[in-house]
């Protein structure tokens, strides 16, 4: 049975009973069973860790998904196509079972403390394909850098504001950007002022951050709950025809910003090859597909990432 979410800004997700629930018999939790290939589907195939299902278009859950998705575009509704959408399942790994057991646990422990309600809310977050990769297999990694906008901790945007996420999305070289979303535990949310350096709640009494209670933009995991008040449920692959007639201006502004800012995450030596790299691609001599892709190993993910979200929430 679906049960729909009631928050005023998940009007239209729905969710089903059993998503996180385990296998009732243990003979059922210790049988090894194969992975049906069309798990293995379309943009995300071809890794078995991920167990992945690709929702089929005119299903009641790929429309409530892409629904929600599109509306908070806003602007840019009109222009968003939904290439894929594929949904996590946490019934055919041990540890994913494990994971979705551990969400469900703290979701009753916050309910517990806050008056039987944990506020779980939905959230999305914007990356690349290698990132939500990661995300799916490893959980949500420390961050490296210590110069986020309103705290150490994990960023999502509001479901009714998808659009916020894809401020940090870096295309695939074909154009496809990818969001993942997820269900979060907020329970008491606690108003984090713009600058702030903290990695926890500020006192036992909250749980979560958010840039702002009335109108919230952003939601705050805090690093030490970031892969247990975290579960990933669905990624939206989708391009933004609005977005790729400035996609080469945008790209470039991107750079600008990348090139001014690695000096302060990159040694001397790293910051070297990225300018030769840079170079390279600037005369031509490498496509962007190998200059964006060689980018990545040189600087780090997580430190892309974190210059991209620093300049989106400043």
């Amino acid at each position: 049975m679906d049960q729909p979410v009631h928050n005023q800004d998940q009007e239209y997700i729905t969710i089903e009973d059993d998503e996180i629930t385990k296998p009732n018999s243990d003979s059922e939790s210790n049988t090894k069973v194969a992975v049906p290939s069309y798990w293995q589907s379309g943009i995300f195939r071809n890794n078995n860790q991920l167990m992945l299902h690709r929702v089929e278009k005119g299903t009641s859950e790929y429309v409530n998904v892409s629904r929600s998705f599109i509306t908070g575009m806003r602007s840019f509704e009109n222009h968003v196509d939904v290439v894929a959408i594929h949904r996590k399942n946490y019934k055919w790994s041990v540890m994913d079972e494990a994971r979705a057991e551990a969400f469900r646990r703290f979701a009753t422990a916050v309910a517990n403390r806050n008056g039987g309600d944990p506020n779980i809310r939905f959230g999305w977050y914007g990356g690349f394909r290698e990132d939500i990769r990661d995300i799916l297999c490893y959980g949500f990694r420390r961050l490296e850098n210590t110069s986020s906008s309103y705290g150490r901790g994990v960023y999502f945007s509001p479901v009714n504001n998808s659009n916020a996420s894809q401020k940090s999305i870096i295309a695939d070289s074909d154009g496809v950007m990818h969001v993942l979303l997820c269900r979060l535990i907020l329970g008491k949310l606690e108003p984090i002022p713009f600058g702030s350096q903290i990695d926890q709640p500020t006192s036992t009494e909250f749980n979560s951050g958010v840039d702002n209670l009335s109108s919230p933009k952003i939601y705050i995991i805090w690093e030490p709950y970031m892969n247990t008040f975290v579960l990933p449920l669905f990624i939206v692959s989708f391009k933004a025809n609005s977005l790729i007639g400035v996609r080469k201006e945008r790209w470039h502004a991107m750079m600008k910003i990348l090139m001014t800012n690695f000096p302060k995450y990159l040694s001397s030596s790293k910051m070297a090859f990225v300018k030769k790299l840079h170079y390279d691609f600037y005369k031509k001599k490498i496509s962007g597909e190998t200059f964006v892709r060689n980018l990545r190993i040189i600087a780090g993910e997580d430190i892309i990432r974190e210059i991209i979200r620093v300049h989106n929430t400043s």
